[in-house]
């Protein structure tokens, strides 16, 4: 049975890290900024920097997971993640902690009285032909399980790898970081939803298609670097809002 909803916030690609203060206490900021009404708020991929396990948190990890925990408790929000490339090893026992449910990629909600499909967004990238090869075998659940059956120093230092790795792969080939628009079409065709909402490409965007006669709409949220992004979504339509990380106003 798809979840309904009214009113819901949507976040991703904040890349959560003790080297950015700045973003932390931003992040800590939106979350106590949530407007009563809220009834959900989804964290759709790259919501830390890395995650190399459930087992490997940090005092940051800690300080997010009672945080989220408090919200979910005290004001009745329901927390829905979406791993990305960088945290989809976070697992059940972090997620538990945060009382956030971890959905499927393309998972269907019906909210504000329309089919949504929340993703990270990273399998559109579909030009990056390397890098969906690699997603395959990464995420493979017997891969996954060998690697977090590694060391923890050892899985830091992977991580390190891949994160410097893509950094290098996307200002080399920029182009490589956006969707395929022939995959998008083929996604709205194959979800049947009217509104798709992913991260990924830090091209904060709204963008609209037409199939088979009806209007679909597609929202982009950007990372939190020097401006961070948020969406919302309720009886008013879609919103796509920025602020600065610095001086955070909602």
């Amino acid at each position: 049975m798809i979840q309904s909803f009214e009113n819901a916030l949507f976040i991703s690609d904040i890349h959560l890290t003790e080297d950015r203060p700045d973003v932390v206490r931003a992040f800590f900021d939106f979350l106590r900024w949530i407007p009563e009404s809220t009834e959900a708020l989804f964290i759709l991929g790259d919501f830390f920097e890395y995650w190399v396990g459930d087992d490997a948190t940090s005092d940051l990890a800690n300080q997010v997971a009672i945080a989220l925990a408090h919200i979910a408790n005290s004001a009745q929000i329901q927390i829905f993640f979406v791993a990305g490339n960088r945290d989809f090893a976070l697992g059940k026992r972090y997620a538990s902690r945060c009382q956030m449910t971890v959905l499927a990629d393309e998972s269907h909600f019906k909210i504000a009285n329309r089919q949504v499909v929340v993703t990270h967004g990273d399998q559109y990238c579909s030009d990056d032909v390397s890098y969906q090869r690699f997603r395959a075998v990464i995420r493979h659940p017997l891969v996954l399980s060998a690697l977090l059956g590694l060391p923890k120093k050892y899985r830091v230092r992977l991580a390190e790898s891949l994160r410097a790795r893509s950094k290098f792969r996307f200002q080399t080939n920029p182009v490589y970081i956006d969707v395929n628009e022939q995959t998008i079409a083929a996604a709205f065709a194959r979800l049947g939803c009217q509104l798709m909402i992913h991260g990924h490409t830090h091209r904060a965007d709204i963008h609209t298609y037409e199939h088979d006669k009806a209007m679909h709409t597609r929202l982009v949220l950007g990372d939190w670097h020097h401006l961070g992004w948020y969406a919302q979504l309720n009886a008013t339509g879609h919103s796509l809002h920025q602020f600065a990380i610095a001086q955070p106003v909602f």
